[in-house]
């Protein structure tokens, strides 16, 4: 009994051990493409475009627009097919479009076509927008780890950290249409929650004069 007790223990240890390692370096799982471009290395399951530095290029160009930019966003970006690579890196994040992880500043990119400059979440509703914009959403939340402490994914409300990620990068996967004619018919998806959180952003960017500081030092923390 001891003996299995051991044996139990230890699986867990290595299970631990190999999540971990998962979970720091994506690398592990044997993405078979790597291309390094400027400051940044992809990972990717296909062959990636011959347009894949000026993907990245239209991706920072949105980047550089925020007033928090810095060094602090995620360099190391795994584009997945939405498969087993995927589902093994997202956890219970499986219907998003992609994920950074403050642990090594990674980018985890759900199903997606680099040269078409497109990503899919699988949903029927809202369910693709551009890579390029998803890139810079996520390396925004490096720059708010960056600027507003590393614990800033749970200090901070989601509408804040969603909303102000959309808002650089440019948009979501809803047009004001899209929204206008979901809300009108009471139908609840979470696209929705990253517009209702941009446009939340982008009026209290307007009320306090575009201060990005001041937005996240007067938001609530619990709402």
């Amino acid at each position: 009994m001891r003996r299995w007790h051991r044996l139990f223990n230890r699986g867990l240890v290595l299970a631990g051990v190999g999540l971990g390692t998962v979970v720091l370096a994506p690398e592990v799982l044997a993405f078979p493409h790597r291309q390094i471009i400027g400051d940044t290395v992809v990972y990717s399951e296909r062959a990636l475009p011959a347009t894949m530095p000026q993907l990245l290029a239209q991706s920072d160009a949105l980047l550089r627009k925020s007033a928090i930019f810095g060094p602090g966003y995620g360099r190391r970006i795994f584009l997945t097919e939405g498969g087993w690579r995927w589902r093994a890196l997202a956890f219970q994040a499986s219907g998003a479009f992609a994920l950074s992880r403050g642990f090594g500043e990674t980018i985890v990119v759900n199903r997606s076509d680099a040269a078409r400059d497109v990503v899919f979440n699988g949903g029927a509703i809202a369910g693709q927008r551009s890579l390029s914009g998803v890139i810079a959403h996520e390396r925004t939340h490096g720059l708010i780890r960056t600027r507003y402490g590393v614990a800033a994914d749970v200090v901070y409300a989601a509408w804040l950290r969603e909303g102000y990620c959309d808002l650089v990068a440019g948009g979501g996967s809803l047009s004001d249409r899209d929204a206008a004619l979901l809300k009108a018919e009471h139908r609840s998806v979470p696209a929705l929650r990253y517009y209702d959180g941009r446009k939340r952003v982008e009026a209290a960017l307007r009320a306090n004069g575009g201060s990005v500081d001041a937005l996240f030092a007067g938001a609530s923390k619990v709402d």
